[in-house]
């Protein structure tokens, strides 16, 4: 029987038997570094020449641009084990242990005795006995020295950052670092505009995009296109200005003089070991800042939506079309067919959903005065009889104070919006946990410990608005003769109003077939108010009929 020879997928000489190839650099290592390693394609033609020499002809290669010691996912290594455990190829090459892994035996145990793995360089085979304990020692020294550096050079990032110094290799935009890692305002001219001939630099734009957004409320949508507008390159050199970047910048601590650290994506404020923040220091040890930290405030504060004096701009216009709601039921009627409005046309309320050309299944129309009545004495029924511990009751009682106090109203409107934001901000915060990882861990509980107090003072300002403290409701009491004669002198605004009080909205049903005579319990569905959370779970201490 002839023997089977494998083709080699580099050269395409056939040999007697399969091998892989394992190559592994560093992405720290770039080009030009001292510390530069050999290449992964020096070691797959290292590789491919003792193979042949070994009569082995080479099934795949495996490249990896990964740290060996860190905590990340090798995909070609994880790869290459799994063909191993498989037995689809028989033994792997490798250049040397540490190209393998650096954490020790850890890696190394899961193939040694196993399958055949070659370190050239080390002159170690896994398949003799004598070479696997000198694998294992030469994994663990690996493994220790990484330990060592990683300590050294942390040590040392550690003390420059708590220095002032800017240690990472590019500096923010609108910034220029000088070979001792100073950092100083980029005030060098980067573009002019043809139009208005104005010479902007990276620092000066930089300042502009911050007052417009605080002082101006410009969204970051509109800072790109006024980027665009004015004909300033991106960071990148090319142009085309995301709002995704500027909002970025506009968050980064190192505009206002803090040093910071990246995590993830995210520039994040660097802290020393005593939990303090460090300042940037410039040359002659100043401290550098582009903005101010009460702009930077500011234009967050717009950002997030939290500005409450923004102008409104005046569109002037023709002649208004008169939108006042002439009828009772105008915005709270719904079709139960399709879900959409039931507004009043002709002498009844009818599906919306149909008048605008669109499709329903169970077309709903009913007589307007029929069904008004109805609502109206299932409402009257509704309050008449309520108890005084009825979380109903808070419901109206709190529509109707935000309807005599909106100024209140709005102040609790704009503390909820800073609660909502604060939790946001925490859950964001959570979320992005194991991207705080080795030495930046101490980072992420720093900020665990601001943002949580940051909710703790935001449910601290809206606490002030809850409970509410008694029942205030339009009427003298709930006896059903002073509810009716609020009602009846009442204009139709206000009645509509009062039906709000204590209806969030009203469903109507298809007919069971045409001409039957109206039947308001079986045809219309009445969704009654319900308090807000914190109220109902106070509602046994708050209630308390006005006189």
């Amino acid at each position: 029987m002839s023997e089977v020879l494998f083709t080699c997928t580099i050269c395409g000489e056939a040999e007697a038997s399969q091998i892989d190839l394992y190559a592994r650099k560093s992405q720290r290592l770039r080009r030009g570094d001292h510390r530069r390693d050999q290449s992964t394609d020096a070691q797959t033609e290292q590789g491919h020449r003792w193979a042949h020499r070994n009569g082995y002809a080479v099934r795949k290669v495996w490249k990896d641009l990964q740290s060996a010691f860190k905590d990340v996912r090798r995909t070609d290594f994880d790869k290459a084990l799994a063909a191993l455990a498989a037995k689809e190829v028989p033994a792997l090459w490798c250049y040397l242990i540490d190209r393998f892994s650096r954490k020790g035996a850890e890696d190394l145990l899961k193939v040694i005795g196993k399958a055949r793995v070659i370190f050239e360089l080390d002159g170690l085979d896994s398949s003799e006995s004598r070479d696997r304990r000198w694998i294992i020692n030469r994994a663990e020294e690996a493994r220790e020295y990484s330990e060592i550096l990683s300590k050294r050079v942390g040590d040392t990032k550690a003390d420059q950052r708590d220095e002032g110094l800017w240690i990472s290799g590019r500096a923010p935009w609108g910034y220029t670092v000088s070979k001792d890692r100073r950092l100083a305002p980029d005030e060098e001219p980067y573009f002019c505009n043809v139009a208005t001939r104005k010479e902007w630099s990276r620092a000066g734009l930089l300042r502009e995009m911050f007052r417009k957004v605080a002082e101006e409320r410009a969204s970051t949508r509109e800072i790109a296109r006024w980027l665009d507008a004015e004909g300033a390159p991106r960071p990148s050199g090319d142009l085309g200005w995301r709002y995704s970047v500027v909002s970025r910048m506009l968050r980064h601590p190192a505009y206002v003089g803090w040093q910071a650290v990246q995590i993830g994506s995210r520039p994040t404020m660097y802290r020393n070991e005593g939990g303090e923040r460090v300042v940037l220091r410039g040359q002659n040890g100043k401290p550098v800042a582009l903005v101010s930290e009460e702009m930077q405030s500011a234009a967050l504060a717009v950002l997030k939506g939290l500005a409450t004096d923004c102008p409104i701009p005046v569109i002037p216009a023709g002649e208004k079309k008169d939108t006042t709601a002439k009828h009772m039921l105008t915005g709270l009627s719904r079709c139960d067919g399709c879900g959409l409005s039931a507004p009043f046309q002709g002498r009844s309320y009818a599906c919306g959903g149909i008048a605008g050309g669109g499709a329903c299944k169970a077309r709903v129309s009913a007589r307007a005065p029929l069904v008004e009545e109805y609502v109206f004495q299932r409402w009257l029924a509704r309050l008449s009889n309520v108890e005084a511990d009825d979380p109903f009751l808070i419901a109206v009682s709190e529509r109707w104070a935000a309807r005599q106090k909106p100024e209140e109203t709005e102040e609790e409107k704009k503390a909820l919006a800073l609660l909502r934001v604060a939790e946001a901000d925490l859950e964001a915060l959570v979320k992005s946990r194991k991207k705080y990882t080795g030495p930046a861990e101490r980072f992420y509980f720093q900020e665990l410990g601001e943002a949580t107090e940051a909710v703790v003072k935001a449910k601290t300002a809206v606490g002030k608005f809850l409970p509410v403290s008694g029942v205030v409701l339009p009427f003298k009491s709930t006896e059903p003769e002073h509810i009716v004669a609020a009602w009846d002198s009442a204009p139709l605004a206000v009645k509509r109003d009062l039906l709000r009080l204590a209806i969030d909205r009203v469903t109507i049903k298809k007919a069971p077939k045409r001409g039957v005579k109206f039947d308001g319990p079986s045809r219309v569905v009445i969704q009654w108010a319900s308090p807000s959370e914190e109220s109902a779970t106070d509602a046994t201490k708050a209630v308390e009929l006005a006189a």
